[in-house]
């Protein structure tokens, strides 16, 4: 966390400063739901053990996730740190299955699969739908898909203090699904990841409707392991 998440002095480290806020917060919800977030970069690919250190200070609803961030950065994830990656998932997967038959596991976001039901079909197809069902608005009033392209002009959508909107770029974002996206066609995630990412597309691929080879492979481990899970705790 310190390496990356510095106190606005520009030095001092930020985990031993935001640890307790967030414990105290988690505690005044209550039974009210929640997630602890945190990320994963080159640095860091042995998250389990962040995880495990969550689950230590009290947290048992969790999601940590790959960094989004511009490959150039050396803390970004390559396409040589995925078998290490991939290891760490199966670890965390395994030490969950060890924990749940013990009666006593935390939740992990990614590895939370619904294979019976799952979300409805434009959920399915589509995602979060940025652009249409959700957007991101400025304190200036600009309208965009969502946070991720905020700053980024070529997506302002229009502005709530003048009334202005784009309609040809909500129908663009509207249709972008796993049937528009080709390289979603014959993937057998499609389903459950819904084309991933549009911004993550847009930031590595420079078009939404091109998935990142990287995050399309990360998403499939999680789903595998995901399955894994399920059919460990089913025998």
């Amino acid at each position: 966390n310190d390496r990356l998440r510095v106190c606005p002095d520009g030095k001092t480290g930020s985990y031993d400063r935001i640890v307790p806020k967030f414990q105290k917060l988690v505690a005044g919800r209550g039974d009210k739901e929640y997630y602890v977030r945190g990320t994963f970069t080159k640095h860091n690919l042995d998250f389990t053990n962040d995880i495990l250190e969550m689950e230590r200070l009290g947290f048992d609803q969790i999601s940590v996730e790959p960094v989004v961030s511009d490959p150039q950065l050396d803390y970004s994830i390559q396409e040589e740190d995925l078998p290490v990656v991939f290891k760490e998932y199966e670890h965390l997967a395994n030490i969950m299955i060890e924990k749940k038959k013990a009666g006593k596991c935390f939740n992990f976001f990614h590895f939370m699969i619904d294979l019976n039901q799952g979300p409805c079909a434009i959920k399915r197809l589509r995602g979060c739908s940025c652009g249409n069902e959700y957007v991101a608005i400025t304190p200036t009033g600009e309208i965009f898909p969502c946070h991720q392209f905020v700053g980024d002009d070529q997506w302002i959508m229009g502005n709530v203090l003048d009334g202005t909107y784009d309609h040809d770029m909500k129908n663009r974002f509207a249709a972008a699904n796993v049937y528009t996206k080709e390289d979603c066609k014959n993937c057998w995630a499609k389903f459950y990841c819904s084309g991933g990412c549009n911004a993550n597309n847009y930031k590595y691929e420079r078009n939404i409707l091109k998935p990142h080879k990287i995050t399309c492979k990360l998403e499939q481990k999680r789903l595998e392991c995901a399955i894994m899970i399920q059919a460990a705790m089913a025998e």
